[in-house]
């Protein structure tokens, strides 16, 4: 939990089926009036142990903290069980956003739950605007003026530009753009309301100016987007309502895939956004309306084809809700909406996904023990499924199609509630022999063995127990070797200001400029936009650049998340990218990484990596004193004073 005066923690657990925990409408009490008396209490069950949320889920994150607070949601519907949850600093308030990964397993139940619209239409709704519309934000409309003006300017400044002559073939289009804009936010706008109305004839006054700019020779005076303050109807896109649609669904349209387009504010390290979006992104993407101001983004596994889309947004998934405080569970509660687990993950399910991890990071899958543990878990499941729906099958009669559809996900999310504490055992079972111990009870008395996620910044890792029941072995085939990750020093200051190594995916969630990355066009494509790139480097050959340093790799390689190969890949792990890209085999092994001699390997670690934390590095190299100097002031002004255990004054160093 940050330290917003205004964020509290609401502790979960699983609801049973039919209660108010399940409702994705419930409403959410966070007062108590203590000048009433007080209600009869009623006693509830204490419980298990194994049923306590593993990560509480805040009402409202920190306003502005860029990488947000990471949350474990029950099942395995999203990849690593885990969301972020992000609230943006904008002019109506805190903007609450759910980031997430869906697992591709789960993507036909996902789909099963929407109701696909051919279009989106504008619909006109009243709420309280305090700065630009909404509709002005989605068509980018102050953007595209603002450049073309500034444009015009600047030729007219140099000469260029004059009365007589013609308009530079770059102003020219960034005119046409911003009419284009224009007679786009017309066309949708429609019976446009009074306030939209002066925001539309606001613009057409401004591009009249920049014409009559072009024709004089004359510059402009300075433009402005149009600024509303109060209660007015504005006209929202939404997904029309399908003719064939079925009750209980929310609404969708297939769309050209887009990207949120927060701003990070380089010095404070804060994040806002006010509703825009970026396109020109390679792939689709479901717009969903969730109802009651609450929004979902989708981009889909099936229709992104990994050869011409960008494969590290496939599956990626918001869920936006309106302006506002407070909004924390009910983002998570709507992922039921969508046909997804929609509760913080239980300590008993906080295990299975360890094991999960590291049966992957372990390269355990494929071996007969386990894999035969899956098929068992699985079956357990649908037994305990089984035996509560003979339970209640007589309240299914006489119920809506809705109703229906509700009962039966309860049933499910309770039976994999019941059900994990056997799962746990067989698979922790499984691993243990196949990882050579005597069964599970002796794999979880092993020192390495630690089901507790780790958080680092924004994100949550879970550890490998092979690592941590080998410390002392791997810290030798370590010994005079480091993690770096070499960096400019404008890129330096940016990653302190956030406090993170953040991947190019995250870095676009909390609003970091582009161009920072050194190929993130390619790594999109790949799937290294999914993580950030260090490499194995001998200690001794670093030099006095910007550049992050791990002394003790192991801190790094306990997580159960990361992949290497020993040259440059561009972190790939799409198939369809392989035969380009991959110039080396990927190992996920520590013991072979340590042994990594390319001079440009790669070790990959999903996410980021929180610099000012546990997990923050040995050394900070500085190319001279004053970039020395500048780095240490600005972590003073932040109030660190040290970074994994060690003072600042002896990480900073050149």
């Amino acid at each position: 939990m940050g330290t917003n005066a205004k964020t509290t923690h609401t502790p979960y657990a699983l609801a049973p089926a039919g209660s108010e925990q399940g409702d994705v409408n419930a409403p959410i009490q966070t007062d108590v009036d203590i000048g009433e008396p007080s209600p009869p209490v009623v006693e509830e069950l204490p419980l298990e142990p194994g049923q306590l949320p593993v990560t509480p889920i805040p009402l409202t994150p920190d306003v502005g903290h860029a990488y947000g607070e990471p949350v474990l949601v029950g099942g395995t519907d999203l990849l690593a069980s885990t969301a972020t949850l992000v609230s943006y600093v904008s002019d109506h308030g805190p903007r609450t956003v759910l980031h997430a990964r869906v697992d591709e397993e789960a993507e036909a139940k996902l789909l099963d739950a929407l109701n696909i619209s051919p279009e989106m239409v504008p619909t006109q709704v009243e709420q309280e605007v305090t700065g630009r519309l909404p509709i002005d934000e989605q068509h980018n409309v102050a953007e595209k003026i603002i450049t073309a003006a500034k444009s015009v300017n600047h030729h007219i400044a140099n000469g260029s530009l004059t009365a007589a002559g013609a308009t530079p073939g770059t102003t020219a289009a960034k005119i046409d753009a911003a009419e284009t804009a224009i007679e786009g936010l017309a066309e949708d706008l429609g019976d446009a309301s009074p306030v939209e109305q002066a925001m539309l004839d606001h613009y057409v006054a401004q591009f009249q100016a920049i014409q009559h700019a072009v024709a004089s020779g004359a510059p402009l005076d300075h433009v402005t987007p149009f600024l509303h303050d109060g209660t007015a109807v504005v006209t929202v896109m939404v997904p029309a309502l399908p003719s064939e649609a079925f009750g209980g669904a929310a609404v969708a349209v297939l769309r050209d895939a887009t990207r949120i387009k927060p701003t990070l504010d380089a010095d404070t390290g804060q994040a806002s956004w006010g509703g825009g979006r970026t396109t020109g992104v390679l792939g689709k993407e479901y717009a969903i309306d969730l109802g009651d101001g609450y929004q979902a983004v989708y981009r889909p596994y099936g229709v992104n084809d990994p050869a011409k889309t960008e494969y590290s947004l496939r599956g990626r998934l918001e869920i936006i809700a309106p302006a506002g405080e407070g909004h924390g569970p009910d983002v998570v509660r709507r992922l039921g909406q969508l046909n997804l687990a929609n509760r913080p993950m239980t300590r008993d399910e906080g295990e299975y996904s360890y094991l999960a991890a590291n049966v992957t990071a372990q390269d355990l899958g494929a071996r007969a023990e386990v894999a035969a543990a899956q098929v068992t878990g699985d079956h357990l499941e649908e037994m305990v499924r089984q035996e509560i729906f003979h339970e209640r099958a007589h309240q299914a009669v006489g119920i809506s199609d809705v109703q229906l559809a509700k009962f039966a996900k309860d049933i499910q999310l309770e039976a994999h509630t019941r059900a994990l504490p056997a799962k746990v055992q067989v698979l922790r079972d499984a691993v243990a022999t196949a990882t050579g111990f005597a069964d599970g009870a002796a794999l979880a008395s092993s020192p390495g063995y630690d089901p507790a996620p780790r958080r680092s910044a924004g994100w949550l890792s879970w550890t490998r127990f092979d690592v941590g029941n080998a410390t002392d072995k791997l810290k030798a085939a370590t010994a005079g070797r480091s993690l770096t990750h070499s960096t400019s020093f404008t890129g330096l200051k940016a990653m302190l200001a956030t406090g993170v190594l953040a991947s190019t995916e995250r870095r676009a969630t909390m609003g970091t400029g582009t161009g920072i990355g050194k190929s993130e066009s390619a790594d999109k494509l790949t799937g290294g936009a999914s993580s950030v790139f260090l490499r194995m480097r001998q200690s001794s050959s670093l030099e006095n650049s910007p550049t992050l340093v791990w002394d003790e790799p192991g801190r790094l390689l306990s997580r159960a998340d990361y992949y290497g190969a020993n040259a440059d890949t561009f972190g790939v792990i799409n198939p369809a990218k392989a035969s380009e890209y991959a110039k080396a085999p990927m190992t996920r092994n520590p013991f072979k990484i340590a042994k990594f001699s390319n001079a440009s390997n790669e070790v990959m670690f999903a996410d980021g990596i929180d610099l000012l934390g546990a997990e923050g590095p040995s050394r900070i190299l500085c190319k001279n004193s004053d970039q020395r100097n500048e780095i240490t002031a600005l972590l003073h002004a932040k109030g660190v004073t040290n970074i994994a255990g060690k003072p600042i004054e002896e990480v900073v160093t050149t």
